[in-house]
């Protein structure tokens, strides 16, 4: 009985109930959606480093290091000499090392100079390794490999002949249109930085910058090679044994032959989490004064319903219902309504996750999650529930302790 009564209470109130819903629907959208947000971009930063032990580069401020070597996110700073690079290589503890180049781009995109070490050893997410979609990797300082984002993107084929631009941000400064390069490769999709990324070798960085003169400015040393470049921004090391960290660490801290700085990439993230805490937990404030404002609209529209229904409330007492029928037909009107708002907030987010995800993955590089509900969300669910089942316990005792002769006697 007392579900009909619950349901027949809704369906005379149907308009208020509706928007009541949709408003802990978006609630919950704002809630769950900002903390899948930023659990999935927390766990895209940390996989475009997996396997990553240390980034050497120029003296200069670690998280701009990270920032620009990994991720893109910023200008790159000068760059530490290739003989430096060769000590890197040739040291004991260092299993294997991706040297990066950077400082020119193509519409937009950065350009990565490396070498074969990068597609071998580059790992992201859990400890997968790159791949290619289609092609081959380049052999040639004329070939260039494009990442999944750029293919898609700008629309390039197998074979399709693409100038690169000096400038890794904002208008191409100088079009390097003497050196075209050739896409003989796409990478797969990965959902890191790499699928925004330009990739050629280090010699063709070299090339389209006469002769090694691509970022110092300096002529080529005497025994250099000409299809190596002066300079390299930054170099990424996997070491032999994890626990010569932090001794590589100081040892390059002290290097003599120029300053150097080398971090630690899964630090400098968590100094990036404390610093974007602030906002975090304002994003999040915000969406549960969201949530509280839905339960104090349905609080308030209980209460102003309870005037109307004072006759069907006495009637139900005078057939013998007690306090917990009473509170049974009030606290569940609440609670059905904050079910049906949590069910529809989820499915209005789960369907904004599968259309968006396709966008994201191409202009972010960001993986959605494809889930419905997963365990980690739901003790959240289960605080909004509790909430709203609660947000009827005043109009609840309220209705109950309106008197039987008050709720019978009709009002003049």
């Amino acid at each position: 009985m007392l579900p009909r009564i619950v349901l027949a209470s809704l369906h005379t109130r149907k308009t208020s109930a509706t928007l009541i819903v949709v408003a802990i629907a978006l609630s919950l959208v704002m809630i769950v959606g900002i903390e899948r947000l930023r659990h999935q971009v927390r766990a895209n930063f940390a996989s475009t480093v997996s396997g990553i032990d240390l980034i050497v580069s120029a003296r200069g401020g670690p998280m701009n290091i990270l920032l620009y070597s990994v991720f893109r996110l910023s200008d790159p700073t000068a760059g530490i000499r290739w003989d430096t690079v060769e000590h890197l290589a040739d040291h004991p503890d260092v299993k294997w090392w991706i040297p990066i180049a950077l400082g020119d781009s193509h519409r937009g995109f950065p350009v990565v100079a490396t070498n074969d070490s990068y597609l071998a050893h580059y790992r992201y997410g859990r400890d997968q390794a790159l791949s290619l979609a289609d092609g081959q990797w380049f052999a040639g300082a004329d070939q260039v490999v494009l990442g999944s984002a750029v293919a898609q993107r700008l629309g390039y084929q197998l074979g399709d002949d693409m100038v690169l631009a000096h400038g890794a941000s904002g208008p191409a400064i100088i079009e390097h249109d003497n050196h075209p390069f050739t896409v003989v490769g796409v990478l797969s999709a990965t959902g890191t930085p790499v699928d925004q990324s330009v990739h050629v070798s280090l010699a063709g960085m070299a090339a389209i910058h006469s002769g090694g003169q691509f970022r110092s400015g300096l002529p080529p040393r005497p025994g250099q090679r000409a299809d190596t470049p002066d300079s390299v921004n930054a170099v990424m090391l996997g070491l032999e044994r994890r626990t010569a960290v932090l001794s590589l660490q100081r040892e390059l801290s002290r290097y003599k032959a120029e300053p150097l700085s080398a971090i630690i990439p899964g630090v400098q993230l968590q100094r990036l989490w404390r610093m974007t805490a602030v906002g975090e937990n304002a994003l999040r404030a915000t969406s549960m004064a969201v949530l509280l404002v839905a339960l104090l609209v349905l609080v308030s529209t209980i209460l102003a319903a309870l005037e109307g229904r004072r006759h069907e409330l006495a009637v139900l007492r005078a057939a013998g219902a007690g306090r917990l029928a009473v509170y049974g037909v009030i606290v569940g009107e609440s609670l059905l309504v904050t079910v049906i708002g949590s069910l529809l907030g989820l499915t209005l987010l789960f369907v904004a996750q599968w259309a968006l995800a396709p966008l994201a993955l191409a202009e972010w590089s960001l993986r959605l999650p494809d889930t419905f509900l997963s365990v980690r969300e739901l003790p959240t669910l289960a605080a909004i529930l509790l909430a709203g089942s609660l947000a009827g316990l005043i109009p609840a005792e309220k209705a109950f302790r309106n008197s039987l002769a008050d709720g019978l006697t009709p009002r003049n």
